[in-house]
């Protein structure tokens, strides 16, 4: 491709200006109607300009309600005495688990979160996140994001660090447990 500046050189014309316009005439000759605007185009090598930045919209909350939840207010011990067993009288699409894990006000590095049924099929386990705690003990809330429809059943709650895990009186040794199912 012969760019402008070589073009002219090549027939004599350095005077001339080459100028992009609607008319016939001929480029050296002065145009009788005005130049068109015609925008530069960018070069593979080229940056783009910068697009002024958009309002990001916030993704919407999923609507869930709470299935199950055997949270109380009281101390807390580690390590449950019995396991944490919920049921679904219909099939319910899952969003979250959440389970505590004070431990002692040291909270722990979170695991995984899965579900047992009971025929022994096993759902999960999922990556939780962890979140504080009561008195901002770090990564006492582990929440896990199932998103999975299980069938109508009992399910045991299946947790990666039981030693850590909360229980006490009032979920009679069972582990601190939330499920929230999609409306």
């Amino acid at each position: 491709m012969v760019t402008g500046a070589i073009l002219l050189a090549a027939v004599g014309l350095a005077g001339c200006s080459l100028r992009p316009c609607t008319c016939e005439c001929p480029p050296c000759a002065p145009c009788p109607t005005p130049p068109a605007v015609i925008e530069p185009t960018a070069s593979p090598s080229a940056s783009p300009e910068p697009t002024p930045p958009q309002p990001v919209e916030p993704e919407a909350e999923a609507e869930t309600e709470l299935v199950f939840d055997n949270h109380n207010i009281y101390a807390v011990a580690n390590q449950p005495t019995a396991p944490t067993v919920f049921s679904l009288e219909e099939p319910r699409h899952i969003y979250s688990i959440q389970n505590y894990h004070w431990n002692l006000a040291q909270g722990q590095t979170p695991g995984t979160i899965g579900l047992e049924d009971e025929e022994g099929n096993t759902y999960g386990p999922w990556p939780a996140e962890g979140s504080p705690g009561q008195g901002g003990v770090p990564d006492a809330y582990w929440t896990c994001y199932p998103d999975t429809k299980l069938p109508a059943g009992t399910y045991t709650v299946v947790d990666s660090d039981p030693a850590s895990w909360s229980q006490n009186s009032g979920t009679e040794g069972c582990g601190m447990t939330k499920v929230y199912a999609l409306k």
